[in-house]
């Protein structure tokens, strides 16, 4: 392999890497969000430091690990499975006039699937919202806007990748 392929795949790995990152931050914050709602719903006085600390304990109790059923690494296995579709169905949009104007959508479209069925696999796996913050549609929508953002990241990460090249 030559270095710029080098170089490509490199930049392709760091932007997946950090998109994958953000959208694990994002949805953290917005589950860990609403939960704290739901408690201060029922009378439970929340401080910014508890808030905080609870984000905090979020991260890096579902962080990415080697145990695959942890949150972070569910949007990593999801992201590695749908980034390779969109840039499929990017490749042949591009190649229709008529399709083109997708394919800015595809890698936000993506990573919001991809935490859909996350969210979808793990009720159906386990008969209980397995992430409590996406209880309801709102929180489900949530999550899935953190994976189009990280979608979007990735994206425009790549964009500058061929800029530059």
């Amino acid at each position: 392999m030559d270095a710029d392929r080098m170089r490509l795949l490199l930049r392709a790995l760091m932007a997946f890497v950090l998109a994958a990152i953000a959208a694990y931050v994002i949805a953290t914050l917005f589950f860990t969000s609403a939960n704290l709602i739901r408690l201060s719903a029922v009378g439970a006085e929340i401080t910014v430091a508890d808030a905080v600390r609870t984000f905090l304990f979020d991260v890096r109790g579902m962080a990415p690990s080697l145990l695959w059923t942890q949150y972070g690494s569910l949007i990593f296995i999801g992201f590695a499975i749908a980034f390779p579709v969109a840039a499929v169905l990017r490749r042949f949009s591009m190649r229709s006039e008529a399709a083109r104007w997708i394919a800015p959508t595809l890698y936000p479209l993506a990573g919001a699937t991809a935490i859909a069925l996350i969210l979808i696999l793990s009720y159906q796996t386990y008969e209980v919202f397995a992430f409590a913050g996406a209880r309801g549609v709102l929180g489900s929508l949530a999550q899935c806007l953190a994976g189009a953002v990280g979608g979007y990241l990735f994206q425009i990460m790549l964009a500058r990748k061929e800029v530059r090249s």
